[in-house]
């Protein structure tokens, strides 16, 4: 059995004890150390495996989560928290179809839910979004290139399958996409086929409408993508140019002025990189990235302007893949699948003043026992 292999960076964050459990036995013998305190809640991270089932992380070890085949090997993927508590973790499967894998009150097994077939290509990218009231939403491109979106008012049950809310052509089959709400409002961000940010809002009278983020030709087609809600959102995709751009979306009618603001240098991020994003509340908006050198990298108003820093070494990560973060208390939480490791990464972002960069955090990684590809898509939330 293999035990987590612990390093501490410059200015690592100190850990200190929480429980961390999934409805299955670890995989991973537990070791003595303790993940940075959050609260009552506990993190997991997912991914699909060559087996195409799902396999959950904490900072404990890996275990398989269930045993339907939920998507193609490193299926697109993500998580959230429902009001209840309990997780719903989103894929797109083998057959075009949403499928949904849900938690039990016990939390002592999980449920698929599938909605629809031949909707999307298999293992498409996937994003989900718990909105202020706990509704659910999940989105996602189409094999004709139009946004899907299935939404839950309150607990992720069987239902209807996911209604197609733009018009076809938008966006290329299966790209990235990011979940985000506006004034209570569910809406998804996505780079379209002309390379501009896109997006897709549910307006008051339960209509969808499509509004252009910004210019075309900005960004690839379909690439990176992430966003951060809190009484407006805001949007962040890698630029051609290797520059990060941010765009608001206000609260207020649609469609409002909304100009992209480049937030980065040229050349810092990956064109079209994979992008996660987080704000704790009452903290600084973090996005993070694999840069070019396969480190780590976080861009981030921490300090009142926007700032890059490296927060891991170098050569952990595939440049430019698939990461997730989540945000609790004064931490975040960034997971990624490296090579033949998982890992972890705390960075505690509540440091007055903040030391000058280069920002490390502490990461945590172990051996994958199971068959999870190296970037493989993952997603990451906290449940309970």
């Amino acid at each position: 059995m293999e035990t987590p292999i612990r390093r501490r960076w410059l200015r690592g964050a100190v850990a200190a004890g929480v429980a961390l459990a999934l409805a299955a036995t670890p995989a991973v013998t537990p070791s003595a150390h303790a993940a940075p305190a959050a609260a009552a809640s506990q993190l997991a991270s997912f991914a699909v495996g060559r087996d195409g089932r799902l396999y959950a992380a904490t900072p404990e070890g890996l275990t398989p989560y269930g045993s339907t085949v939920v998507g193609p090997p490193g299926a697109g993927i993500s998580a959230v928290r429902q009001e209840d508590g309990n997780l719903a973790v989103f894929t797109v499967g083998t057959r075009g179809e949403l499928l949904a894998t849900v938690t039990n009150s016990a939390g002592s097994g999980v449920t698929v839910y599938s909605y629809g077939a031949g909707l999307a290509p298999p293992g498409a990218r996937v994003s989900a979004v718990t909105d202020p009231v706990g509704s659910v939403h999940a989105f996602f491109v189409g094999s004709d290139g139009a946004i899907y979106g299935k939404s839950y008012t309150g607990a992720v049950l069987p239902g209807a399958g996911p209604q197609r809310i733009s018009e076809p052509g938008l966006a290329p089959p299966g790209a990235t996409v990011a979940a985000a709400w506006r004034s209570s409002l569910p809406g998804v961000v996505f780079v379209g086929v002309d390379g501009g940010l896109n997006s897709v809002w549910r307006t008051s009278a339960g209509t969808w409408t499509t509004v252009p983020a910004s210019p075309a030709g900005l960004a690839p087609p379909g690439g990176g993508v992430a966003a951060v809600s809190t009484a407006g959102a805001q949007a962040y995709f890698a630029g051609l140019d290797g520059r990060l751009w941010q765009v608001g979306f206000a609260g207020g009618a649609l469609p409002d002025p909304w100009t992209p603001v480049a937030i980065s240098a040229v050349g810092v991020v990956p064109a079209g990189a994979r992008l996660a994003a987080a704000r704790p509340v009452g903290g600084p908006t973090s996005v993070f990235f694999a840069g070019a050198d396969g480190a780590v990298r976080v861009v981030t108003n921490l300090t009142g302007s926007w700032v890059e820093s490296a927060t891991t070494p170098a050569r952990i990560a595939r440049p430019g893949g698939p990461l997730s973060v989540v945000a609790l208390g004064d931490y975040l939480y960034t997971s990624w699948c490296g090579n033949g490791l998982w890992w972890w990464l705390f960075w505690w972002w509540r440091r007055p003043p903040p030391p000058p960069p280069p920002w490390y955090g502490e990461t945590l990684s172990f051996r994958q026992i199971y068959p999870v590809d190296y970037g493989a898509e993952v997603a990451v939330t906290a449940y309970r």
